[in-house]
């Protein structure tokens, strides 16, 4: 089963005309696969008795066993994989682009938490409470340590979403789905 879309045609013959693929065979093979496609295509499409009264771009279930013109209509499963595809690849895409908003932020996140400990409210605090006092060592050291993590990190994850894109556009190739659009 294929599916095409109403591109303003006002009468089935005309649908018949367009979906249907040029044929070498004489012209009697070809009246005769018009008719019966236009009956095939009343018989699953009930709604095309009033072809005038529908909207461009509405949905038409085709009959398979006709040569049918390729760029007319499509499969629905190649139709199902192609928005999930494009699915994937606008999470890829969300997700790189979140990894590198988080992996911005965070070294003004550590310069201001090093800034806070060195802070006379942070001092305070720590003369109060000396368990205080550890935990903005550690607190310190953290923010120390940050940047180096932070670049392994980031190598981590840009290296895992290398993977991810590799896979998909190998996935899309064997599985002749088209170019991924920009």
């Amino acid at each position: 089963m294929n599916i095409a879309e109403l591109k303003g045609e006002k009468t089935v013959k005309a649908l018949t005309k367009r979906l249907l693929a040029p044929q070498s065979k004489g012209k009697t093979a070809a009246k005769t696969s018009e008719a019966e496609m236009e009956a095939g295509l009343l018989r699953l499409n009930p709604q095309l008795q009033k072809i005038g009264r529908l909207k461009h771009g509405t949905t038409v279930v085709v009959p398979d066993n006709f040569p049918l013109a390729r760029e007319e209509s499509q499969s629905p499963a190649s139709s199902l994989g192609e928005a999930a595809m494009q699915r994937m690849e606008e999470t890829l895409a969300n997700a790189r682009a979140t990894l590198k908003e988080q992996n911005a932020r965070l070294p003004a996140q550590s310069s201001d938490l090093k800034s806070w400990l060195k802070s006379d409210h942070a001092k305070s605090l720590s003369k109060k409470t000396p368990r205080l006092k550890k935990v903005f060592a550690t607190a310190a050291q953290a923010a120390k340590d940050l940047p180096n993590e932070q670049a392994a990190s980031e190598a981590t994850q840009r290296k895992a979403l290398d993977a991810i894109e590799k896979k998909l556009a190998a996935f899309r190739a064997r599985h002749a789905l088209p170019a991924a659009r920009p």
